[in-house]
């Protein structure tokens, strides 16, 4: 079992009041709102997509290397290497890093998402309880064709020394578990945004992968 932090999050709130405003100033309120302490911003990203064609991503890359690029590259850097030893402990299950942990657009109140494969996902969910590891499973009713079947919900590991272990935040990570390796999207990288770096436009990251990408950035 590994140390985590001994403090809950904030339940998630309302994200953005949709008023009417120009593209750019509603991804940067959504972006702020986000930082300032709503863990959960899925529907606010859904809504910018739908109805002003842009992606908060991008919105908060911009925010936080305009506003506090050393914090954000040292909570981003914990955040990846949490994810590391998780992805280490569940290696027979072939992991893939995705989502904002990957992309560098998640933040103190992001959480980890990994993709797995595992043909019976009870056999994942007893092999976590044994290791002590206190889970909450979230089946997916009839989910579709490149769905997961169920989501495992846990609290990452907490680097001593860092971030969150100073402020005794805790980080959940939310493992999506797919019956076939086929079934996880590994869609076209995108150009990087002027805040990123060519690895950081994958869609999906292995362990491998993902040690490459904590090498680069801790050299930067």
């Amino acid at each position: 079992m590994w140390h985590c932090a001994t403090t809950d999050r904030k339940n998630p709130t309302d994200v953005i009041s949709m008023r009417r405003k120009d593209t750019r100033g509603l991804a940067a309120e959504a972006a702020a709102i986000i930082v300032e302490g709503v863990p959960d911003w899925s529907e606010a990203r859904r809504k910018l997509a739908e109805e002003y064609e842009i992606t908060s991503s991008a919105a908060l890359r911009d925010h936080y290397a305009i506003f506090d690029p050393k914090g954000h590259a040292e909570r981003l850097l914990e955040l990846r290497r949490a994810a590391l030893i998780v992805m280490k402990e569940v290696s027979d299950y072939k992991p893939l890093l995705i989502r904002g942990v990957l992309n560098g657009c998640a933040d103190k109140y992001s959480d980890i998402y990994i993709a797995v494969e595992c043909d019976d996902a009870k056999s994942l969910e007893i092999d976590l309880v044994d290791r002590q590891i206190e889970i909450e499973v979230l089946p997916i009713e009839r989910p579709g064709k490149n769905e997961p079947v169920e989501e495992i919900i846990f609290e990452a590991p907490i680097i001593k020394g860092g971030y969150f272990d100073r402020e005794q935040l805790a980080v959940w990570v939310r493992l999506k578990v797919f019956e076939n390796r086929a079934k996880i999207k590994n869609l076209t990288k995108k150009a990087p945004d002027p805040w990123q770096i060519e690895e950081e436009t994958a869609k999906t990251a292995d362990i491998e992968q993902l040690e490459r990408l904590i090498s680069l950035t801790e050299e930067k």
